[in-house]
């Protein structure tokens, strides 16, 4: 029987964007989170991608990119109404302590972590929407103090959790939490695709775990300390069209960046 969806109302265009942080090429260039950008769009957002790595070599006439950026500065999130951390390469084991890297380590950028990390540190101090996907949930356990498990195959008893397929392909099931976020927002036992090497060891304050594989892999978390902060491990920007439960966690995101809107307008107007 099929798990039975709820439908997020349908969000107005809200004033104020949504940043998508841009991904990294290992020359050193942008790389355009085009997948992400364009679930934000379909779901009623705005989206701007930041980045702190050098122009792209290809862009999307109708993606606003802004690259070149100080890692540093969190000042670049304002005027912003949501966060999106997208996939792409593994987190420095240097910052959750990790004593070596795993040989099997791919594609890490300290600079990247960085720029992430800051962002992702001025929205949680504001309580803005956060929607961390694949890597993006990883960067977000780390920074709360949580750790990372380097490589899951070491584990021959996991899935296959880095799967060659497409993005729109469906590999394995997701058990959530009864009567959890995502549980609303997905079914309780949803279908997903799967492309990460790596997953959540010690899981962060606040977080709380909403989603596993059938491995027993976290696969969702949530915070209890802010009103809409989510991580995912699997990638719903490549089926928001194909997978209503994976568009209603895009729209459940952008509802709560307009909610977000209002709560910085009615803190101003009373200021």
């Amino acid at each position: 029987m099929a798990p039975a969806f709820v439908r997020v109302r349908r969000s107005r265009a809200p004033r104020g964007h949504v940043v998508v942080v841009g991904q990294w090429r290992r020359d050193g260039a942008t790389v355009t989170p085009v997948p992400y950008a364009e679930a934000v769009r379909a779901t009623g957002g705005s989206p701007i991608v930041l980045s702190t790595f050098n122009p792209p070599k290809k862009a999307p006439k109708d993606i606003e990119v802004v690259d070149s950026l100080d890692p540093n500065d969190a000042s670049l999130l304002d005027g912003a109404v949501g966060l999106v951390i997208p996939g792409g390469g593994d987190v420095d084991p240097d910052w959750y302590g990790a004593v070596e890297r795993h040989p099997k380590s791919r594609n890490i950028s300290h600079r990247r972590d960085r720029f992430e990390t800051t962002l992702l540190a001025a929205a949680l101090a504001r309580d803005m929407p956060v929607l961390a996907i694949c890597h993006g949930m990883q960067v977000l356990n780390v920074h709360l103090g949580g750790t990372l498990v380097q490589h899951l195959a070491d584990d021959p008893k996991r899935l296959d959790h880095d799967r060659n397929t497409p993005r729109t392909q469906f590999v394995h099931g997701v058990h959530t939490k009864d009567k959890s976020f995502l549980a609303d927002l997905l079914g309780s036992s949803p279908t997903v695709n799967s492309h990460h090497h790596q997953g959540l060891a010690a899981v962060g304050e606040p977080l709380e775990e909403i989603a596993w594989a059938e491995d027993g892999v976290l696969e969702g978390v949530m915070s209890t300390d802010h009103h809409w902060v989510i991580g995912v491990q699997w990638h719903p920007e490549s089926l928001v069209t194909v997978d209503e439960g994976q568009e209603n966690l895009f729209r459940s995101f952008i509802q709560a960046t307009e909610e977000f809107r209002d709560r910085v307008d009615d803190e101003a107007r009373s200021a």
